[in-house]
């Protein structure tokens, strides 16, 4: 097939482009609303407690469509109490509360036991209330919130919560891909300058990721009206399109190049390409598809909607690069070279640099392999304490408007409003109006409030200088509770048949994962306590259970990367030991990762020239699992295309020696070229106002730049020369399998 498939691109080129012509223009107007289709919402099965817990309040509880948010109104020359700041915010306020959709606002003047105006006088925070029948309705609503309170430009205000932190996610994510676009796509193209030393040449690999996003983004639309896409995709495929693209497109062109040297015509330089290189970037992606598929086996829809979307980008990029790139090559020909920034021949003078650094390499390569190794090993060290925890608002940059309000809450208390455990208390048939359950509710409270960790508790029990004799009258029947001054209260603490009341409990600051665990283990204790029936929710344990199931799966994510690498790799070079080479060096480049970010993220080493001051305290719960899909999966790129060209010189007779030196002639500068556009890439996404994607980017930029040279151009060649034929060595049910099915790297 892959004969065939490089005969028909490079012999019919105008039929093939004027195929993908067709599909990319038509792909465009869906492209371009792929952020209909994103979500900032993430979820747990629907089998868990905490989303038990969300469906029970979403179904029972009277204000099932109310949604809120956080208005931070601050002023920098005038304080509350004095007319300026006054008559500015109580005008904001009247625009907020004339909006459609805004059930109310609830501040200083409004709230009962709440502090809600700290730096002195300076700032003051005002809870908004939204009624919508989805959640598009209330961000829709939140975004005109924004827009009225502009308006008034005597204060500064930021809004952040509920449905306005997902817009703003959204925003952040939009913007994050167009500072890539902006930034990495230039910045790659002075190095593909470099290394190609014309501009037609370097101008393809830039192409091909274009064509390979816009696709992969159309594609997502579509499949979008199946399934909804974590907001994060956008950005996420932007990455992995533009750095796959390049890198897949970079080897190809360079490998006709090679050709066209050698003395063939164009179409006879574009068939070896695409049979040789072709082939090498296929079994490079399908090695990269199988580390990606680690992203499909949490059971969180969220983590897995990544994970497609970076499948389908992985798999348009290796489509475009084998198809539509020949295609062209073959009818630009020797205009390839157009453009020259050189007199010399681009790539010859970095052959034999490579030379003389593979010829050194051999020369000690016990050495080599061992400090290169120990290395990796110094800085993977770090991450034997990495902690990792969902850091919600604390999660994105200080200049957003989440964060500036977590700042303004911790300033008063509160921060603990963002993050409740919500705990429902079942009393089945009995309900909650009766003395017994208010008692156990009231008891329930009294406990909970005794936690360490706990800085306030809400319940329909929970109300200051009432009598307890005057409130079990409030409670004798619904009725007559639903037309006391209670009302409010009841409404969102008891369900609509009284089977349910609901005990909020706000943690008391911004906890660490260690904490939260003591928490839960006590909240479980004071229910035991009771003797009640309930269930546990709410963002803090949301956010646990989501961490809990992500690592109760990681290990077979692991597992199926390893097999799967380890089959695909042995058929295609007929070995054992070189898969098992790639897992080892793979999965020591990834503990290096490790080993930085959570210097960086958790303890806060340099963490300020990141954007993190002081670092998190803990690592992202996301960004492991991510960093080793991906870059083991990117790293198997390198290794493809150096060991496929070891291969080939072997069964070209060369002796192992001759073979390796070879082979890092011919991809060295390929390689080193394609990391720098991958750091130019990745380092990018390091400027996010979302910290998980700092992460992403940090970690996989050191990866990358680690991986191509130190793994790839030191340890792997230095390694496969000591082990000598023992490299091509397969056993044989294995061996005629990869006959059978046609899998070696011929």
């Amino acid at each position: 097939m892959p004969s065939r498939l490089a005969k028909l691109v490079s012999h019919r080129p105008r039929l093939v482009l004027a195929v993908w012509v067709v599909v990319v223009l038509a792909s465009v107007p869906f492209a371009a609303r792929v952020g209909e289709v994103l979500t900032a919402q993430p979820n747990v099965p629907e089998s868990s407690v905490p989303e038990q817990v969300r469906r029970i309040l979403a179904d029972d509880f009277r204000q099932s469509n109310d949604y809120s948010v956080i208005l931070l109104s601050r002023s920098s020359d005038s304080r509350l109490g004095e007319p300026a700041f006054d008559r500015a915010y109580l005008r904001a306020v009247a625009a907020v509360e004339g909006i459609p959709g805004v059930t109310g606002v609830r501040d200083y003047r409004r709230s009962r036991g709440l502090q809600l105006v700290g730096d002195d006088g300076r700032y003051l925070l005002s809870l908004v209330g939204i009624r919508a029948d989805t959640a598009i309705e209330a961000q829709e609503t939140s975004e005109a919130i924004r827009t009225a309170v502009e308006q008034e430009p005597s204060l500064s205000f930021s809004l952040a919560g509920g449905p306005a932190s997902v817009r703003e996610l959204e925003e952040i994510s939009e913007r994050d891909t167009r500072r890539a676009e902006l930034y990495g796509l230039p910045l790659s193209l002075v190095v593909l300058v470099f290394a190609f030393g014309a501009l037609v040449a370097s101008g393809l690999p830039l192409l091909v990721a274009l064509v390979s996003i816009t696709l992969s983004f159309a594609a997502l639309y579509g499949l979008g009206q199946f399934m909804q896409f974590a907001v994060f995709t956008q950005s996420i495929v932007t990455m992995l399109g533009l750095a796959t693209g390049i890198d897949y497109a970079l080897l190809m062109v360079n490998r006709f190049r090679e050709e066209l040297r050698n003395g063939h015509a164009p179409k006879a330089a574009a068939e070896l390409t695409a049979r040789t290189s072709g082939k090498a970037v296929t079994f490079s992606g399908v090695t990269v598809l199988i580390a990606l598929s680690a992203l499909l086996v949490p059971p969180l829809a969220f983590i897995r909607s990544l994970g497609v979307g970076t499948i389908v980008v992985l798999g348009l990029s290796i489509l475009v690069s084998t198809t539509a790139l020949p295609a062209l090559l073959a009818l630009l020909g020797h205009r390839v070279n157009a453009v020259r920034i050189t007199r010399r021949e681009p790539g010859l003078r970095s052959r034999s640099f490579w030379r003389r650094r593979a010829l050194l390499i051999l020369r000690h390569p016990w050495a080599w392999a061992l400090a290169g190794a120990g290395a990796l090993v110094v800085l993977s060290i770090p991450a034997l304490s990495m902690q990792v925890a969902d850091p919600g608002a604390r999660g994105l940059s200080p200049a957003t408007d989440a964060r500036k309000v977590v700042a303004a809450l911790e300033g008063v208390g509160l921060e603990g409003l963002l993050k409740p455990i919500e705990i429902l208390v079942d009393f089945g048939d009995g309900g909650f109006y009766n003395p017994s359950s208010q008692r156990r509710v009231s008891r329930l409270g009294r406990l909970l409030q005794e936690i360490p960790e706990v800085g306030a508790v809400n319940s329909a029990m929970a109300v200051e200088n009432l009598p307890t004799l005057m409130l079990y009258q409030y409670y004798a029947t619904p009725q007559v509770a639903l037309n006391s001054e209670l009302r409010d209260l009841v409404t969102t603490t008891v369900s609509e048949g009284g089977r349910y009341a609901l005990v909020s409990v706000f943690p008391l600051g911004n906890l660490a994962p260690h904490q939260v665990a003591a928490l839960r283990a006590s909240v479980s204790e004071a229910i035991d306590q009771v003797g009640v029936k309930a269930l546990v929710g709410g963002a803090t344990i949301f956010e646990a259970e989501w961490t809990r199931l992500l690592y109760k799966s990681f290990p077979y994510a692991v597992a199926l990367v390893y097999l799967g690498i380890l089959v695909v790799l042995g058929l295609a070079f007929r070995s054992l030991l070189i898969p098992l080479k790639s897992i080892l060096l793979n999965t020591l480049t990834v503990a290096t990762a490790y080993g930085v970010i959570t210097l960086i993220f958790q303890e806060g080493w340099l963490a300020g020239l990141f954007g993190v001051p002081g670092g998190l305290g803990y690592v992202d719960s996301s960004a492991p699992l991510f960093i080793f899909a991906i870059v083991f999966g990117l790293s198997m790129d390198y290794e493809v295309f150096l060991v496929a060209r070891i291969y080939e010189a072997h069964r070209q007779g060369l002796s192992d020696r001759d073979a390796v030196v070879a082979a890092i002639s011919a991809t060295g500068g390929v390689i080193t070229s394609a990391a720098a556009v991958m750091l130019v890439v990745f380092s990018s996404f390091i400027f996010s106002e979302v910290v998980l994607i700092k992460t992403l980017g940090l970690g996989l930029a050191l990866a990358v730049l680690l991986d191509a040279t130190l793994v790839r151009l030191a340890l792997v060649p230095a390694m496969m020369f000591l082990a000598g034929r023992w490299n091509w060595w397969l056993p044989r049910p294995m061996a005629r399998l990869a006959d059978r099915v046609g899998l070696s790297h011929d």
